[in-house]
């Protein structure tokens, strides 16, 4: 699952995009719970890294400075499409790699994965250079699926992963492992829906 495939496949899904994540009520009720999970505050510099189509964006406060960035420029032309009806002028919007991000060490107060981290084709690279912008003492929230701890369906996530890996995202990204490999602690974990398959997940940066 190389960059550009995962490029390519989201540019072509843009005009679909919104019909799966921005209707299921797993996906909402993660970005809902998001600004409370991120203890925003008035002033605070947030970086979304992996935006899409912004439909984070509703749910952020419009007292906070928000820098947003994707790999696709389709995705990001629907963002910008979604920021004008919202009237909001307060998101700066980048195309820009997640493994490689083009903003100094102690950017941002606060950093937001949504639904994003098991597309990118290097999760640890990507969470590592999220460390590398945020504050020391700052807060890092991912919302996402992580390898269950059941051992049946363990092993059926990682055996179809593989085949998920065409549509966009990996089925068997382990939580703890991609914390280690990042020097991150686990700070809280909520279950973001039924059977606690999709998570928040919050890191304070040490």
């Amino acid at each position: 699952m190389a960059a550009p495939y995962v490029e390519r496949f989201y540019s072509c899904v843009s005009a679909v995009y919104d019909l799966i994540y921005g209707r299921l009520q797993v996906f909402n009720s993660g970005r809902l719970r998001a600004p409370e999970l991120l203890n925003l505050f008035p002033g605070a510099r947030l970086l979304e890294v992996g935006v899409g189509t912004g439909l984070s964006i509703p749910s952020l406060p419009r007292n906070i400075e928000i820098t947003a960035i994707d790999l696709s420029r389709k995705m990001l032309n629907r963002a910008r499409r979604r920021l004008g009806a919202l009237g909001r002028d307060d998101v700066r919007l980048y195309r820009m790699d997640a493994t490689r991000l083009d903003f100094a060490e102690n950017s941002f107060d606060r950093v937001l994965a949504a639904y994003f981290i098991s597309a990118v084709p290097d999760p640890i690279k990507a969470v590592l250079e999220m460390k590398r912008v945020c504050k020391p003492g700052g807060s890092l929230l991912f919302l996402n699926h992580f390898h269950s701890s059941s051992g049946l369906l363990r092993f059926l996530e990682r055996v179809l992963s593989p085949l998920f890996c065409l549509v966009g995202f990996r089925t068997d990204l382990d939580l703890e492992e991609l914390m280690t490999a990042a020097g991150l602690q686990v700070d809280r974990v909520e279950k973001i829906d039924w059977f606690g398959h999709w998570k928040a997940v919050r890191c304070i940066n040490p």
